[in-house]
């Protein structure tokens, strides 16, 4: 029984928890997390899943309308006929009245089953390369849309994290000028200071308190941003995780290697050269549309015939079963022969704009991937200088309160220092920040992660 009541207990907690849990109205998400929400929420992912559905469906509807015979099966096809033959001849071949015009009725009922298989030179060949093209090409916009979704939401969820470790700096600033109003009454209560200091102290905690709530809507549109991306419409409130930021030194990014890779896995660079290979196929049928067009096939059947209405939906199939192949010729010699050499003209000339759009994109592709290498080595240093800045910053406010202290500064100096040691501050968070967003724009051209190539000691944790 104790056994029994522990059991009971444990289940209760358990179950409270579990309540509790399903009832909290806050969504808590790491940045893996927030990645597995947007994989299966973001409505262009969605979009882009769905129509790669479709690839099994057309693939095999493909094989039994262009590379499988068709079969057509026809029951009851039932005729009736009336017949008035009011001419005769006679016995020299001669026309004459029929003595015995009279009607004559009789009825006919076929069951068909029939097989035919149409096909120009190499056009169910061309059939089925054209359906796998086009099923690459919409595995490839599931790709793209993946790279995209994931980038987005990185971009966005760092930038909430950028806005909340603001908001939290705006927040310690108002502890710190709080600490300087105190020491401003301290020294006005000793007679060292006037009471102009006093009231520009109590200005500066107003002031900072302002720029505290400015900061903090602008986390919660962040949060809002972020939302929009993962697709979450459950109405309940983000809370993100803090992050490792990867900082480093990208000196060992080699420029080339990076192009290198993006032409193997850039899904746009994929989607350009599948157009280029379905426009050579266009060329390719229209060179094949002179080749005669073959159909072969073959009928098996049965049919009941009969004077009167006797064989009208005859449901007997006690006949015998007949049936006939046929082969059919078609040969477009001079079938639409200027319309034809304008089309194969104008497929030629789609293949050279797709080849020239190819190049043109490799060209666009190679300058942004050097331009986002660019700006990455340019942020590192901006990285570099902003944590130094922030370092004599504060390192110049600290000897200024002392100054203040002893009476050897005055509040306007000691302000001067707060706003440089503020802005320093700022700036800090944003180059950490700004480096993490120039890496990612370099993962968005190469179209993969580059992180694997971040030489090894060479990340630095920040956020």
């Amino acid at each position: 029984m104790t056994h029994l009541r522990t059991l009971l207990v444990l289940l209760a907690m358990a179950s409270t928890a579990s309540l509790a849990s399903a009832q909290d109205p806050t969504l808590h998400l790491t940045l893996d997390q927030a990645l597995g929400v947007a994989s299966e929420s973001n409505p262009a992912l969605r979009q882009a899943t769905a129509s790669a559905g479709l690839n099994g469906t057309e693939m095999r509807t493909t094989w039994v309308d262009q590379l499988l015979p068709r079969a057509r099966l026809t029951l009851f096809q039932t005729q009736f006929t009336g017949n008035l033959q009011r001419q005769a001849f006679d016995d020299f071949g001669n026309p004459i009245e029929n003595p015995s015009a009279d009607w004559n009725y009789f009825s006919r009922t076929v069951h068909n089953l029939n097989f035919a298989w149409t096909f120009q030179g190499p056009s169910l060949i061309q059939a089925h390369r054209r359906q796998r093209l086009l099923n690459q090409d919409r595995d490839l916009g599931v790709a793209r849309a993946l790279t995209d979704v994931q980038v987005q939401v990185q971009q966005r969820y760092l930038d909430a994290l950028e806005q909340r470790e603001l908001m939290d700096a705006e927040e310690s600033l108002i502890e710190a000028r709080t600490i300087d109003l105190d020491v401003a009454e301290r020294l006005f209560a000793l007679g060292m200071k006037t009471r102009v200091d006093v009231l520009n102290a109590e200005l500066a905690i107003q002031q900072q308190t302002l720029a505290l709530r400015q900061q903090s809507a602008l986390y919660e549109r962040a949060l809002l941003s972020l939302r929009t991306a993962m697709g979450v419409d459950d109405g309940r409130d983000i809370e993100i995780a803090s992050e490792a930021l990867p900082i480093f030194d990208p000196v060992d990014f080699d420029a080339d290697a990076l192009i290198s890779r993006a032409f193997d896995v850039n899904p746009v660079l994929l989607q350009s050269d599948v157009a280029v290979q379905t426009a050579q196929l266009g060329l390719s049928e229209q060179k094949s549309a002179w080749w005669p067009r073959i159909t072969a096939g073959v009928d098996v059947y049965q049919q009941a015939f009969a004077s009167g209405g006797d064989a009208l939906f005859d449901p007997a199939l006690t006949g015998k079963t007949e049936s006939q192949f046929f082969v059919q010729f078609a040969i477009p010699v001079l079938n639409g022969f200027f319309q034809q050499r304008s089309a194969q003209a104008a497929a030629s000339v789609d293949v050279s704009n797709q080849r020239e759009a190819d190049r043109q994109a490799r060209l666009e592709l190679e300058e942004t991937i050097r331009g986002a290498l660019l700006d990455l080595e340019n942020q590192w240093a901006s990285y570099e200088l902003s944590e130094l800045s922030n370092e004599i910053a504060a390192e110049a406010l600290r000897l200024a309160r002392e100054e203040y202290r002893l009476g050897s500064r005055s509040f306007e100096d000691l302000r001067s220092s707060f706003q440089q040691e503020s802005t320093t501050r700022r700036d800090s968070i944003a180059a950490r920040y700004n480096f993490v967003d120039a890496l990612l724009a370099l993962e968005e051209a190469v179209g993969s992660s580059v992180r694997e190539m971040i030489p090894a000691g060479s990340v630095q944790v920040g956020g």
